[in-house]
């Protein structure tokens, strides 16, 4: 194995597993540090080349819920790495079996080694093969059932009256139960009181929920993130039975829909759902919240089930003065048109007539372009990414002398040993030096990657950005739907800002006196 390893450039791949999570709760240090450390180590004793590190922040059953794992099978793919060092093969893929197909055929037709501190996989060998698959099986076998035991451990202590969230319903906190498994809610003294304000301002005071809202801002009472109060935060305490001593569990339950080959998650609300005595102690006496919920069922209003989205600008347009999202709210009833407002019940930007925003946005783009066109043919913008590239990849190409140079030491400390130039702790001591050196280097190599990288991108998302908003502005109008218009404008526009400070009263007031800040995907 020594030869076959001897010279391999390899990246590392470290993703923590449940168990490393539990682990880390009984204070078994921190797991990828750790395995970090056993692989840089390994990679030393075989003489393996680290290149770069894929170190997952989240672990995701998916790989699309791990952006880690989506960039390393990219540059496998593309034969960037001769190996990849990861702890065991089962943090490669534990999703379906869609995931572990398409992982074990990027290392196969790439013909990178899979390397382990226990094995090492070729992944065109047919007993490897074999062996990596089972492997890959039984881990989401195992996945499986871990995951229907964590459910069933987690139904179980709902049916207990326990908590099993991490966060805590506003008015509580979270707190270990004495002498027994899991968590129950105690009362947070001050958030406590607001959720009695709020609802004795909404049943005994006929308070709206905007009312609301606009009464605990205007106390300077804010949410426990230190955010304004809205009608939505106001709605979900009115609705939420764990005031009255109730645990809920599963009202919102994840389901999953394929669209195109791509797979997305909702949350709709569950009619199905546990409702179980807790035991924690109410906020607010089932009486006064059985008042509040005939309140709510009086004044709701229910959307047909087949609403269409309308709102072609959704979750692009922000706010410029408080940083809300800006919303399209409809007039039908009344025959107006729809105009986009500010949610912030306390913000006092100016709302303006919808498609008038969006023929200024369109027209904000074209003008974008143009000046774009003009620049880029100048070699404006590109110039200042180009010269930053160069000078990280002359960085990277320094700290890579270094490492010879360490390699070079590292060499010549055996022979002083073997000489007996070295004493036996003296060569420990140097080496020990050595490894710390050459790890410092890797390091500083991989945040240069990482950097390169990024320039890279946005190298190559200049390039296309022409021909990208070029078609936004030529097929925009000819689409049929609000929703097709809003999925073609996410993908050239990161965000837009909107600010209005004068309303156009009279009939010569121009309706398009407001601000439109465009931030196109370039960078």
């Amino acid at each position: 194995m020594e030869s076959e390893l001897n010279g391999l450039c390899a990246a590392l791949y470290l993703r923590k597993s449940r168990a490393d999570k539990e682990a880390e709760a009984r204070g078994e240090g921190e797991t990828l540090k750790r395995h970090k450390k056993m692989l840089i180590e390994y990679a030393y004793k075989h003489h393996i080349k680290i290149g770069e590190t894929y170190e997952e922040v989240r672990s995701g059953e998916s790989i699309e819920a791990r952006p880690e794992m989506q960039r390393l099978l990219k540059d496998v793919e593309a034969g960037k790495w001769q190996a990849v060092l990861v702890i065991e093969v089962e943090r490669l893929a534990r999703g379906n079996t869609k995931d572990q197909g398409i992982v074990s055929e990027a290392f196969q037709y790439s013909n990178t080694l899979i390397i382990t501190p226990m094995k090492t996989y070729h992944p065109n060998d047919e007993c490897d093969e074999e062996y990596f698959e089972f492997g890959l099986f039984m881990s989401r076998r195992e996945y499986k059932v871990i995951n229907r035991r964590l459910q069933r451990g987690r139904v179980s202590s709902v049916k207990e009256g326990k908590y099993v969230g991490n966060i805590p319903p506003y008015g509580y906190n979270r707190e270990k139960l004495k002498n027994d498994k899991g968590y129950t809610l105690v009362k947070n003294s001050t958030e406590s009181r607001v959720v009695k304000l709020i609802f004795d301002l909404y049943v005994e005071n006929n308070y709206s929920m905007n009312q609301i809202a606009k009464e605990l801002n205007c106390r300077n009472i804010s949410t426990r993130k230190g955010k304004k109060w809205t009608v939505n935060s106001i709605k979900s305490i009115l609705h939420n039975p764990v005031y009255i001593g109730k645990i809920r569990w599963n009202a919102r339950k994840t389901v999953k829909r394929i669209e195109n080959g791509i797979i997305y998650k909702s949350r709709p609300r569950n009619k199905d759902y546990l409702l179980i005595d807790g035991l924690h102690s109410p906020i607010i006496p089932k009486k006064l919240w059985d008042k509040a919920q005939e309140i709510i069922n009086l004044n709701h209003i229910p959307l047909p089930s087949n609403t269409i989205q309308q709102n072609s600008l959704r979750s692009l347009i922000y706010c410029k003065k408080c940083g809300y999202k800006m919303q399209r709210r409809p007039y039908q009833k009344m025959g107006l048109a729809a105009t986009l407002i500010c949610i912030n019940p306390e913000c006092n930007n100016i709302s303006s007539k919808f498609e008038i925003v969006e023929e200024v946005l369109l027209d904000g783009l074209k003008k974008w372009l143009k000046d774009y066109k003009i620049n880029h043919n100048k070699n404006i913008l590109f110039e200042k990414y180009h010269l930053h590239l160069s000078k990280i990849t002359n960085q990277i190409q320094a700290e890579e002398k270094k490492l010879l140079i360490i390699k070079e030491k590292q060499s010549k400390i055996h022979e002083f040993l073997e000489d007996g130039l070295y004493t036996k702790q003296e060569f420990l001591d140097r080496k020990n030096q050595l490894e710390m050196e050459q790890h410092q280097i890797q390091l500083t190599i991989e945040d240069l990657t990482k950097e390169s990288q990024k320039t890279k991108k946005i190298l190559a998302n200049q390039k296309n950005i022409v021909s990208n908003i070029q078609s936004v502005v030529e097929i925009y109008y000819s689409l049929n739907n609000a929703k097709d218009q809003n999925e073609l404008l996410k993908k050239v526009i990161e965000k837009v800002t909107y600010l209005k400070t004068e309303k156009a009263i009279k009939k010569i007031s121009d309706p398009k006196n407001f601000e439109l800040n465009i931030y196109p995907k370039v960078y």
